[in-house]
């Protein structure tokens, strides 16, 4: 919230309003000119088994992602119990999929610590290098889905971002395995200046950033990186199970290379400032994924929207259920700090 805690600021309101608008703009596309009725027969199509199916690889895909993170704080703290990192992990998936301004982040940076163990940078090292990792795995599929499809099947622009990302997560790759040496020493040099030195900072300084440059630096190590990268791949290997278990389960004629398609320009378009949740930017262009290896207008929508569901419902139900069961403790302030 605001500096006051209690208020949002004018431009905190401005921020939800456009991400408003945007989700509100790309509902409509999607919904603009889908035949109500064909849309109905590919939603009854759906049987329980398929969404059960579903709703299992979402899960896997979840335990990965707890692996993943434990693992990058276990290698800092050897004795972290890999139950420590489930519901701080889940919790801020939850709290981002219904608060604004990324509040899940700041909550699993800033509401878990005595838990986790770790100071709030050590643990936002960790949340940008898993960032970093889910970048360079779906930007992979989404060039290799790029291949089966002819000249414009997709939209250009679109395609233009996703190599500007490219080449910016190949850099962050880049700076995390070669200058995380460098930002040590950098803090060091920046805690000594007597403006520090004479409110007694330097010290603290220069402690969180040894704690934040030793989180980036996780990746420094070939066994570590590669380590990494396939738990990414696991990660991202039963999301995309979810979004083939849903075209078989509606007959999508683009199959499982649509599908795959699908995940990445779904996924990649949550950069997209939105309302939380992601509403709207990712079924837009999860559904015209699908649409690029030639699936029906109709088909691409009710798949985006049952596919956005599965993502949605059960971690949000869980982790906030886990918040509210546990009495918030100092969640609510940590989560305020999403907002500043």
């Amino acid at each position: 919230m605001g500096s006051d805690g209690g208020r949002w600021s004018a431009q905190q309101i401005a921020k939800l309003a456009l991400g408003l608008v945007i989700s509100a703009g790309f509902l409509w596309l999607l919904a603009h000119g889908v035949d109500i009725e064909k849309l109905r027969r590919v939603f009854t199509s759906l049987s329980l088994t398929s969404i059960a199916i579903a709703v299992l690889c979402v899960a896997t895909g979840y335990f990965f992602r707890v692996v993943r993170w434990w693992w990058m704080l276990q290698t800092l703290d050897d004795e972290l119990p890999l139950s420590a990192c489930v519901w701080p992990l889940l919790s801020s998936l939850a709290v981002n999929n219904v608060l604004p301004f990324r509040a899940g982040d700041a909550l699993r940076v800033f509401g878990f610590r005595r838990q986790l163990r770790s100071p709030a940078v050590r643990v936002l090292g960790t949340v940008i290098v898993e960032r970093v990792f889910d970048l360079a795995t779906l930007l992979t599929i989404f060039v290799i889905g790029l291949q089966g499809l002819a000249p414009g099947a997709f939209p250009a622009h679109f395609v233009v971002l996703a190599s500007w990302l490219a080449g910016l997560t190949v850099a962050a790759l880049l700076v995390l395995i070669f200058l995380t040496p460098w930002l040590e020493a950098l803090t060091h040099r920046f805690a000594r200046q007597d403006f520090f030195v004479r409110r007694d900072l330097d010290g603290l300084i220069r402690e969180h950033g040894e704690h934040f440059a030793a989180a980036l630096g996780v990746v420094r190590s070939i066994p570590r990186l590669l380590a990494l990268a396939g738990l990414s791949s696991l990660v991202w290997l039963f999301e995309g199970l979810v979004y083939v278990t849903v075209a078989a389960a509606i007959d999508a004629v683009a199959g499982a290379p649509g599908a795959w398609f699908s995940l990445a320009s779904g996924a990649l378009a949550t950069l997209i400032p939105s309302a939380p949740g992601y509403l709207g930017t990712f079924d837009y262009f999860a559904a015209l994924g699908l649409q690029a290896y030639g699936a029906t207008v109709e088909t691409s929508v009710a798949f985006a929207l049952i596919v956005h569901t599965v993502l949605w419902l059960p971690a949000t139900v869980v982790g906030l259920a886990y918040l509210a069961f546990s009495g918030g403790r100092s969640w609510r302030g940590a989560a305020r700090r999403g907002y500043e």
